[in-house]
């Protein structure tokens, strides 16, 4: 168990009495766990070389960085309400990087799927749908969020990783195999015999991880397009659903 040893809290003003309430325990646990999730963004896109960030992530440090942003008179979170959350370092650490792989898995979800719908509305080809998932300006905090989970996944113990995704992975599989299913079914093909739908949503899974982080040393790889200004990368997520699946026979 990790020594999370109370801090020292900052000097008052003289005449100026702190600022006592009581945090919902809740509230505490997302300040906390959004705090240190910034702190590893931060340490990203400064490029820190560090073999594993999330080792390297302390209660202490969270609470430190929380305490030096808060206002004039407020009093301090200190250990002892970390402490009620989580005993012992390693569950910080574990519940940290459950939210970190929840949030890249599952929230651009809803923009995908209406990208898909109003190209399917334009009666365009299932290829041109495809493609048109991977046309969207992309937010940088985003992408930085994917770097970071995709560093993780690489880094910390495959154990954790696996425990920390178990739930994301099944949502993602259930969420976005049923938007390709869509795009599949509108295209008139069905998965070629011998394909789960989850053998094509991890392969497009792969080719979204793969192009960030060349996308992290080489943006303009990334960023060719074609004659129409379209990525060129969305042509390899266009021809592996493509690949995966056949052309259902007509119905007499």
């Amino acid at each position: 168990m990790a020594n999370l040893s109370p801090m020292t809290p900052p000097r008052k003003a003289a005449g100026q009495a702190e600022v006592r309430r009581r945090r919902p325990r809740e509230q505490t646990r997302e300040m906390l766990l959004l705090e240190a999730e910034a702190i590893l963004l931060a340490g990203l896109e400064q490029g820190d070389d560090v073999v594993n960030p999330l080792a390297g992530i302390r209660v202490t440090d969270v609470l430190a960085s929380l305490n030096a942003k808060r206002e004039a008179g407020e009093a301090p979170m200190t250990t002892g309400a970390a402490y009620q959350i989580w005993p012992s370092q390693t569950e910080f650490q574990d519940e940290l990087l459950e939210r970190i792989m929840h949030g890249v898995a599952l929230p651009w979800l809803d923009e995908v799927r209406a990208a898909a719908r109003a190209a399917m509305d334009q009666g365009v080809a299932m290829r041109d749908v495809l493609i048109s998932l991977g046309q969207g300006d992309t937010d940088p905090r985003v992408q930085a969020e994917l770097s970071l989970a995709l560093g993780l996944t690489a880094l910390v113990a495959p154990e954790r990783v696996r425990a920390a995704e178990e739930e994301a992975n099944a949502q993602y599989l259930r969420e976005f195999g049923a938007v390709l299913a869509e795009i599949i079914e509108y295209g008139g093909r069905k998965l070629a015999p011998g394909v789960a739908m989850s053998d094509v949503v991890w392969a497009v899974e792969a080719h979204a991880a793969g192009m960030n982080l060349r996308g992290r040393s080489h943006p303009e790889v990334v960023a060719r397009t074609d004659r129409q200004g379209q990525r060129l990368s969305s042509w390899a997520l266009a021809s592996m659903v493509e690949g995966f699946t056949v052309e259902q026979r007509s119905r007499k």
